[in-house]
């Protein structure tokens, strides 16, 4: 008699079913020393953090941050800016992948990382919270000044991905020759900037497809394509579906 094949996400909600408790996955990533790890409900407030966000904030022990938001933690504009990032997350139901970042610890501490955020969604399909990491950038190679410059960017990327950007834009804003770009982008996230500009609209793309009912024009338009046709085409050479296939294959998976 053959079994069939469960499928991943019933694989997985098997798996957390039969967990004694839910498993925040803090004291894996406390092994992780140059990654901030956090889980936050759907007003901001930290529900698990890693030991290495206890030492970043200075504090003593994970309590101490239980159920504070991170303006809470960081005062200033850094605790502001992280803050309207987690809302930002939690109320448009929008990830961010790879933010290039420059974050100011107590001590007057500074330091680059990368920031990734998923939203958390409830039995009911909604934001219930988030989950993320933030990864050290440590390379020497890395200088200051070039990350500054990608940052410059980047930002300008993420602010106007619903415009006709051109690398040439990118580059002007950074301060550099689309070369010299290139080779920055290529030494940090492996990818030339034309294609990390396709990924960042393919992202948001996905998200807003898993997590809005705007229709698939919009979506184009909405993540810098004027043609929906050619969106299409780009959506299906990445993910190997059209964005109605993969639509209704997440609608599915959801309504199990």
């Amino acid at each position: 008699m053959r079994h069939s094949t469960p499928s991943p996400d019933d694989a997985r909600l098997r798996l957390l079913a039969a967990l004694d408790r839910p498993y925040g996955g803090d004291e894996l990533f406390d092994a992780v020393s140059d990654t901030v790890f956090f889980l936050k409900d759907a007003k901001g407030r930290y529900a698990a953090v890693n030991q290495t966000l206890v030492a970043r904030t200075g504090a003593k022990d994970k309590s101490e941050l239980i159920g504070r938001t991170a303006g809470d933690v960081f005062r200033g504009v850094l605790g502001e800016r992280i803050m309207a990032q987690d809302l930002s997350v939690i109320t448009s139901g929008r990830p961010v992948h790879g933010q290039l970042e420059l974050h100011l610890y107590p001590g007057g501490e500074e330091g680059w990382c990368l920031t990734w955020k998923e939203p958390l969604m409830g039995r009911d399909r909604r934001v219930v919270g988030l989950c993320g990491i933030s990864r050290d950038l440590q390379a020497p190679s890395r200088a200051p000044d070039d990350l500054t410059s990608l940052s410059r960017a980047i930002d300008y990327l993420h602010e106007h991905i619903d415009a006709p950007l051109r690398v040439g834009d990118l580059a002007k804003r950074a301060g550099l020759s689309t070369f010299q770009l290139d080779l920055r982008m290529r030494a940090l996230f492996g990818v030339t900037t034309g294609q990390y500009l396709m990924r960042a609209r393919i992202e948001l793309a996905c998200s807003r497809l898993r997590h809005s009912t705007d229709s698939i024009s919009r979506i184009a338009q909405d993540c810098g394509y004027s043609d929906q046709a050619a969106f299409t085409r780009q959506f299906r050479k990445s993910v190997r579906l059209t964005p109605s296939q993969y639509r209704k294959l997440h609608a599915r998976n959801a309504a199990r």
